[in-house]
């Protein structure tokens, strides 16, 4: 026997799948492939709402509620990890095979690329960079 949810718990229900669309459609402007991701997001999101409308309308939102939840916290944790295997400076994924003085592969234990450690260091004397300077840019250090 199921209960017919009172329009408080209705109300409450909205109101946490509202505050989770809100988080889904939101991310820092500097965020790497910004773009991509609040597209994906917002795809995801409207998936989610939308299944929410052309359920039973006395169903619990429960369920839309935990499923986005742990699409965004999955998302979250691809994005952490693919920003891990790409260069700090130039976004660019590593290639391992690309062992070239100027290739793609990670420096040493470095954040970033060969390439950009190259063109770093053919740098003028006026020269500044994340890489050689990163405090200046919020970074921290080698």
């Amino acid at each position: 026997m199921t209960r017919k949810p009172t329009a408080s718990t209705e109300i409450h229900d909205l109101r946490a799948l509202l505050a989770v669309v809100v988080d889904a459609l939101t991310l820092p402007f500097d965020t790497p492939n910004y773009d991509q991701r609040i597209l994906a997001r917002a795809a995801t999101a409207r998936v989610v709402v939308g299944e929410a409308l052309i359920e039973d309308p006395a169903g619990n939102l429960g369920w839309n509620l935990d499923y986005l939840r742990q699409q965004l916290a999955q998302e979250e944790t691809e994005a952490a990890e693919q920003a891990k295997n790409q260069c700090g400076r130039c976004h660019k994924p590593f290639d391992p095979t690309d062992t070239r003085h100027d290739g793609h592969d990670r420096y040493a234990s470095t954040p970033w690329c060969r390439r950009c450690i190259d063109n770093c260091r053919d740098g003028g004397t006026e020269h500044v960079c994340v890489i050689c300077d990163p405090a200046r840019y919020g970074g921290g250090g080698r």
